[in-house]
């Protein structure tokens, strides 16, 4: 993994990654917000739903396998994803680590990373944990979130 600098403030750990706020909807004027995330197999996110907001995905470093409805795509470094809200998606870390920014419009979806994720003791990946499923399932949905049961 790179050298990370960020402000401690800004560094959560959510669901198994490291996620740094880099720009947020207070900074936007709700236009949008945008998150660097550093991720393994370990945190790969359920399929979800949007309600709120779009998602996109920008790789930086690593691979990454992002479904958007019944579509799967490899990406690599420089390569966009874009999940609409209202379309079921997710992504799975092909090998090692991943090292992406998420950016979703309109902002906001960092309200949700900070009710479900804990501020980042140290600027690196944590500890992997068995995520509570009924905790994310709830905050989840007071975010607009709807997770989707794994596929088939």
């Amino acid at each position: 993994m790179t050298t990370i600098t960020a402000p401690q403030s800004q560094a959560l750990w959510m669901l198994n990654s490291l996620m740094v706020e880099r720009v947020t909807a207070d900074q936007t004027n709700g236009a949008y917000s945008m998150l660097e995330q550093w991720v393994t197999a370990d945190g790969n996110p359920p399929p979800h739903v949007h309600t709120h907001e779009d998602e996109s995905f920008l790789v930086v470093e690593g691979e990454i396998d992002v479904t958007v409805g019944e579509t799967t795509t490899r990406l690599g470094a420089g390569d966009f994803a874009f999940a609409p809200r209202g379309v079921p998606h997710t992504y799975s870390v092909v090998d090692g680590t991943a090292h992406l920014y998420v950016i979703a419009s309109p902002g906001g979806i960092e309200e949700f990373f900070r009710d479900l994720g804990e501020p980042a003791a140290a600027l690196e990946l944590p500890a992997p944990y068995a995520p509570d499923v009924p905790t994310v399932i709830s905050t989840a949905a007071r975010h607009g979130i709807s997770i989707l049961p794994p596929p088939a």
